[in-house]
């Protein structure tokens, strides 16, 4: 199995009031915690940016989103066109993020148009698998206006993975916390100091 990824940082951090992707957290940029995550595992890893010149400095190759609209959507619909394969993708504001979590995505996902985990009720859409089947649905959801990545699940042949299929113990849930604000990357260091 190939395990692409791709590192989502089109997001306009309204809630940090900054770029949150370039804020220094334990002496590297956000993004790097995340880069540096799942870069081993990685056989192809790729950031997905409107601005890829804030990203030169990761030394990995970098890919502008395909349309305008800022949204998740047009993310996975740029990462799943560059690689035009499996591919696994997650936020750049995903500091914890977990290689073994990302293998049993990419395998959930043969078959299927995505692979996506819920927990404690939350789906994470950013931290999921897809696979290029799904590339004419995002693409017919973009062109109708529809940016509701739920909207393009339901239509879609998807697999949910929980807690049970996905995590091998209740710590492991950290590895889905995102930043949207300075008081969770308050609660994320507390994690990243204990790793």
């Amino acid at each position: 199995m190939i395990r692409n990824t791709a590192i989502m940082a089109g997001g306009q951090s309204r809630r940090f009031n900054s770029d949150k992707t370039l804020e220094e957290v334990l002496g590297k940029k956000l993004i790097r915690h995340t880069l540096d995550g799942i870069s081993e595992w990685a056989d192809a890893l790729v950031v997905v940016a409107k601005d890829c010149g804030k990203y030169s400095f990761l030394g990995v190759p970098c890919v502008t989103d395909l349309f305008e609209q800022q949204c998740p959507m047009v993310g996975i619909l740029t990462a799943l066109k560059f690689f035009d394969s499996h591919v696994f993708v997650v936020a750049a504001d995903t500091p914890l993020v977990n290689s073994v979590h990302a293998e049993k995505l990419l395998a959930a996902c043969r078959g299927r148009d995505a692979a996506v985990p819920v927990i404690d009720g939350k789906m994470h859409p950013l931290y999921a698998a897809y696979a290029p089947s799904l590339i004419p649905i995002l693409e017919k959801q973009i062109a109708d206006e529809n940016y509701r990545l739920t909207t393009a699940f339901d239509l879609s042949n998807v697999v949910y993975l929980y807690e049970s299929d996905i995590l091998a113990s209740e710590n492991e849930k950290k590895s889905f916390i995102n930043i949207n604000t300075k008081e969770d990357l308050e609660a994320a260091i507390d994690f990243m100091q204990g790793e």
